[in-house]
Formats: C-alpha cells, sequence, structure tokens
C-alpha cells in the first residue's frame, strides 16, 4: 500500500508546514502536506500510522485551535491524490480502520525504556501479529500493555519477543489473566 491520506480540519489560519509536521512527529513518515486555508492534508507512508494519528490526535490542539483529523476522502480522480485512498471507506461509508480495538488477548510488558513510546512497542509487537491495542507508560512506568487480535497472535509474541532487548534494556513479557479489565 502506497499511503494514507488524513484530512485536517479546523486549522489555524497561522498554521504553517513545520507546525503540522511537528503536530504529526512520531507518527510515522509523512510523505506530503498540503495546507489549504483552515484545512489540510497529510499523506503518511502507511495506513497503519494514519490510523494511529486518527486516534490520537483527533480534538487536540495544533496553533491554538482545536483540530478534527479523520481519513480523508476519496477525490473522484483528479488532482494529486488518486482514487486509491477509496480503499479506505467501506460501502457504507465509515472508515475501515476505526479506533482501537480492546481484545481479552493482552499481555504487559515490564523492563520498558521511558524511550519506548506505544508506537515503538506497537512496531515492535507487529512482528508477531495482529495488534489491536498498545499503551505505554500510562499506568506504571517502565510498563506497556499489548492487546492482540487473537489468541494466537498473543501466544506467538510471548513466545518470540520475551527477551527482546529494546533500547538497550531486555523486555519481559507477561500473559495477563484478568478479563475485563478495560473500559470501552
Amino acid at each position: 500500500m502506497s499511503g494514507c491520506r488524513v484530512f485536517v480540519g479546523h486549522l489555524s489560519s497561522r498554521a504553517r508546514e513545520r507546525d503540522v509536521e511537528k503536530f504529526f512527529k512520531g507518527y510515522g513518515r509523512i510523505r506530503e502536506i498540503h495546507l489549504k486555508n483552515g484545512f489540510g492534508f497529510v499523506e503518511f507512508e502507511d495506513h497503519r500510522d494514519a490510523d494511529d494519528a486518527i486516534y490520537e490526535l483527533n480534538g487536540k490542539e495544533l496553533c491554538d485551535e482545536r483540530v478534527t483529523i479523520e481519513h480523508a476522502r476519496a477525490r473522484r480522480g483528479r488532482g494529486r491524490f488518486p482514487q486509491r485512498f477509496s480503499y479506505y471507506q467501506s460501502t457504507s461509508g465509515s472508515s475501515r480502520y476505526g479506533p482501537p480495538v480492546r481484545t481479552e488477548h493482552r499481555i504487559i510488558v515490564e523492563n520498558l525504556s521511558s524511550r519506548i513510546s506505544w508506537q515503538d512497542l506497537k512496531d515492535v509487537m507487529r512482528k508477531a501479529g495482529e495488534v489491536t491495542y498498545v499503551d505505554a507508560h500510562r499506568n506504571n512506568r517502565n510498563e506497556g500493555v499489548v492487546e492482540f487480535a487473537s489468541y494466537s497472535d498473543m501466544k506467538s509474541a510471548l513466545e518470540k519477543l520475551d527477551g527482546t532487548e529494546l533500547n538497550g534494556r531486555r523486555i519481559k513479557l507477561i500473559e495477563d489473566h484478568r478479563r475485563h479489565r478495560y473500559v470501552s
């Protein structure tokens, strides 16, 4: 997949490309930023990075304005963004990739470096299977939570990634046997 375009609404007229770039820093490689009067578009190389940015940044402040971040609608074959972006729209018109999905296939990651973000942790855990939710350092410092789409993906992570070195620290993965601890 070549990328994903994100719409930025309620953009301040004072916002410049460098402000938008800084706002999206840490959410993956950006291919292009295109600013208009009051809105703009950001094209990521990976749709998963766009999904993460939408989930985390929608409603946040950029240049003293609360912006809306969502998947851009496909243009009708004109301009620099071809029809390929319609891939992200289902037949009902809603986004195929919504907010993270919470599951019971959860592991706790201990001994996590404070320099590892949830995005870094997600990238590592994707090597084992489909990751549906990640958090790092929220409840406990140097600890993360990762949830997988299936039990087999979670088991794969435990087998393949326990003891992996991340930023100079060996992480410890523990299956979380407690169920329904999250709030939807």
